[in-house]
């Protein structure tokens, strides 16, 4: 018993003498088949001690050469598109009248807004100098730029109003404009009232909500006027889009060519493209939709998707691609605050799609948009269940999707941001022009003014 146990320890020791063996064998293999390239590299290493330093800043220049000279291949898709487009003052008269008789009710806003109604005699008959006393986003806007330029061709009373960026000036300006988000950041400190002319205007232009500007540091300077996207402020027509009256109407049988090609064409339901992913509410709205519909229902941005080849810069050819495969765009906002609609609005329309909206209220895209143009979530006390029934419905019914594009035949939709601030100019210049004798506003609380009907969702 004692000699079968000795006979198997031995064999055992020998088993794992052989397989150590064989261990230090392979290790031994894989280092000589290892040190031809080990050497290889140490030799090109002690090479390249050896190179004048000229030459790696000739091997990089090359390398840039080529990076610049060499087309990507991708940057027809990706790059972004020039749109060039213009507005005539005469073909946004219905937005024009809106807001006539918005300012016509106002008297005073829930100690937000105080207004004193002058008389009939213009308070200024010589030209009008704009001051733009702060930057917008760092950068002196408009300052190298035309008359025609700033105010548009079609502007009644361009010729009438001056546009300066010199702050200094800030003394003789009938109008300063003071833009929030780079107040704080001025590297010169406010004026003081008293310095000023004593009937000159000062205008706050912010276009962003309150959750990102917080107006309240404002509130003391009392500010005449406002430049923004709330349709009551002094100036506010084409913000981020504008629906102007076409010169020459569509006529049916162009409609009817292009409604039945895009009904064809536009295969999938709904495209969302997002990236602020704190917006909460509209993320669970964008699934519950996504779950109860048959049709496809995509979103492409890193709240939803990560895939790389879906960041189209906007109005790229990339962008157009997406855009041109789905009958429905969600133009979700991030904030309902009263009137902000933002370009995801007017973006869907420019590229054909149905706008299905959850921001403000219908009543403040009712005032912006054509009459049936649009889908609101509302309509649907938020049901994603009656919502994709009806999506399914437009999606195959072509005289239901027609409905949704009639206003086509008599608008076209501006989204060129160059267009868009001469609009926004020309507005400000012809309401410096209208002032009239003993005629006073300021925001008592222009906080207040901004967070109205607020809610970041």
């Amino acid at each position: 018993m004692l000699s079968s146990r000795i006979i198997t320890n031995n064999s055992y020791r020998n088993n794992t003498i052989m397989i150590l063996a064989e261990e230090q064998s392979n290790i031994t293999d894989s280092s000589f088949h290892k040190m031809p390239m080990r050497n290889w590299w140490r030799r090109q290493y002690f090479h390249l001690r050896h190179l004048s330093p000229i030459w790696f800043v000739i091997v990089f220049i090359c390398i840039l050469f080529l990076i610049i000279i060499v087309p990507n291949p991708f940057s027809a898709q990706y790059s972004r598109s020039s749109i060039n487009q213009d507005v005539q003052w005469k073909n946004i008269k219905e937005i024009l009248e809106i807001k006539e008789q918005i300012f016509q009710n106002e008297t005073l806003l829930n100690n937000v807004k105080v207004i004193r109604h002058g008389s009939n005699e213009r308070q200024i008959t010589s030209n009008i100098l704009i001051v733009l006393y702060t930057t917008i986003f760092r950068d002196k806007k408009f300052c190298s730029f035309s008359i025609q330029r700033i105010f548009g061709k079609s502007c009644p009373s361009k010729h009438r109003c001056l546009w300066s960026c010199d702050h200094k000036k800030f003394r003789e300006a009938d109008a300063l404009i003071f833009h929030a988000y780079d107040i704080p950041l001025y590297r010169t400190s406010m004026p003081s009232r008293s310095e000023t002319k004593p009937n000159s205007v000062w205008i706050l232009w912010s276009d962003e909500p309150p959750s990102i500007i917080n107006y309240g540091l404002f509130n003391s300077y009392h500010f005449n006027w406002t430049i923004s996207y709330k349709l009551n402020s002094e100036v506010s027509i084409a913000t981020y889009g504008l629906f102007s009256q076409r010169d020459n109407l569509l006529s049916n049988n162009k409609y009817q060519q292009w409604t039945g090609k895009e009904f064809s064409n536009r295969i999938n339901g709904a495209l969302w493209f997002v990236s602020n992913c704190n917006a909460k509410k509209r993320l669970e709205l964008f699934y519950n939709l996504k779950y109860s519909s048959k049709l496809l229902i995509e979103g492409y941005g890193r709240c939803v998707d990560n895939y790389p080849l879906h960041l189209c810069s906007s109005f790229s050819q990339c962008e157009h691609d997406y855009m041109s495969k789905f009958k429905f765009y969600l133009s979700f906002e991030s904030n309902t605050c009263q009137d902000y609609i933002t370009e995801k609005f007017y973006k869907a329309f420019y590229y054909g799609l149905i706008p299905i909206v959850y921001g403000p209220e219908r009543s403040d895209y009712n005032r912006l948009a054509p009459k049936n143009s649009f889908i609101h979530i509302d309509d649907f006390d938020e049901d994603m269940n009656k919502l994709a029934m009806h999506l399914e419905e437009i999606h195959t019914n072509i005289t239901l999707f027609s409905m949704y594009h009639e206003w086509r035949k008599n608008y076209e939709i501006i989204i060129d941001s160059k267009a868009l601030e001469r609009v926004r100019m020309c507005e400000l210049c012809q309401r410096l022009i209208n002032i009239r004798k003993g005629e006073m506003t300021y925001y008592d609380n222009i906080e207040k003014f901004y967070t109205d009907k607020c809610n970041y969702i």
